[in-house]
């Protein structure tokens, strides 16, 4: 009886499951076997990947118990197409930077002329050059070259080395007269203690006597450097007729050249004048018809005679030999001198009375000026 009790009822529930599975459309029954299968081996995937990294529990912890940082998601690089192009953000330019530094420097230009002006203004320099442009004929090349110098060394009061103009020429072409014209202006301006005029036949006339008088230059030199730095001056020593000067003289001036000096031998200026070289310079003005581009080969001439113009601090100047239009204007400034009234047919007589060399149609004074003073006294 119990058997046949047991298996009438496996007869019912076989019998309840097929009533239950016919109830099923065939679209559900498909859905719960794909679920089945997925929700199975996602679970067995991650079993496999716990045990594989040694994760124990909910702690993720590699199997040498160092916590393991997670991986970043690299991120994809943006490609742009070929025909649209890609512009950084440019960084806006304060310009008003640019005018602040542009405005210092005006300031500072400024101030600086102003000190420069100053000093120029202190030795009348402006007033030096009207005056030796209306006394001087016949020199304008050379009278602005020599300004050019003495601006750029007068205009500041330190400097590192002593100003040494040479200036050479035949005679009568106004070397003695712009030493003069030199010595009248800046004893005006700084004093007459600061200006020292040496005339070589005057202060030296015995050349046996050479030594002494150079220990009396220097001895001369020392003095008038020392009170010129007490009163914050530049001196201006005045050297007529170089060429008549023997060896220790010329050594003592060029030792006064050297950098390597106290202060107070560094702000001076001294000026040579001189005939040495006259030959060379005679040459190339009538070779030229100008004194321009003379300064090499009178540089050459002098180095062979002394040292002294060996040293590029020696700023060597020539002069040009007068033309007989300038020859005429000395006539005619020393007879309104002299009281004369000045006929120029006069003028042209006496100019005609003088010899001249003859070059590209110009006539040159073989004695410049120096025998204008003569003729016009026979008057």
């Amino acid at each position: 009886m119990d058997a046949q009790t047991e298996n009438e009822r496996g007869e019912q529930k076989e019998t309840a499951v097929r009533q239950s599975r016919s109830l099923l459309s065939p679209q559900l029954k498909a859905m719960i076997q794909i679920k089945k299968k997925y929700l199975k081996k996602h679970h067995t995937d991650h079993g496999s990947t716990s045990a594989r990294l040694g994760l124990n529990g909910s702690n993720c912890m590699i199997s040498d118990g160092q916590p393991k940082r997670p991986k970043r998601k690299t991120k994809r690089r943006v490609l742009f197409p070929n025909d649209t192009l890609m512009f950084k953000p440019k960084k806006e330019r304060n310009r008003s930077k640019h005018f602040l530094i542009f405005f210092c420097i005006i300031i500072f230009l400024q101030v600086y002329n102003a000190i420069l002006e100053d000093d120029t203004l202190k030795y009348d320099l402006e007033g030096l050059e009207k005056t030796l442009h209306r006394e001087v004929f016949g020199q304008r090349e050379v009278l602005e070259e020599l300004m050019d110098h003495l601006v750029d060394y007068l205009s500041t009061y330190n400097h590192q080395q002593p100003l040494a103009l040479s200036l050479h020429g035949p005679s009568g072409v106004g070397k003695t007269h712009l030493g003069r014209l030199f010595a009248r202006h800046f004893r005006s301006v700084i004093g007459d203690k600061l200006v020292v005029q040496y005339f070589s036949k005057h202060h030296c006339p015995l050349q046996e006597a050479a030594q002494h008088c150079a220990s009396k230059l220097v001895k001369r030199i020392a003095e008038v450097v020392t009170l010129a730095e007490e009163e914050e001056q530049i001196p201006f020593f005045i050297l007529d007729e170089v060429e008549l000067m023997q060896p220790p003289l010329l050594d003592a001036l060029k030792s006064f050249l050297k950098p390597d000096q106290k202060n107070e031998f560094l702000n001076v200026v001294y000026v040579f004048l001189s005939s040495l070289g006259q030959r060379e310079i005679t040459a190339h003005v009538l070779q030229n018809g100008s004194i321009a581009g003379a300064h090499k080969s009178l540089r050459r001439a002098l180095s062979g005679i002394h040292p002294l113009w060996k040293d590029p601090a020696v700023k060597v100047v020539p002069l040009s030999l007068l033309e007989r239009e300038h020859v005429i204007l000395c006539f005619l400034e020393e007879m309104t001198l002299e009281g004369f009234y000045p006929d120029i047919t006069q003028v042209e007589t006496l100019a005609d009375e003088l010899a001249y060399h003859t070059a590209a149609g110009k006539l040159y004074a073989k004695t410049g000026c120096k025998q204008v003073v003569a003729k016009v006294n026979l008057l």
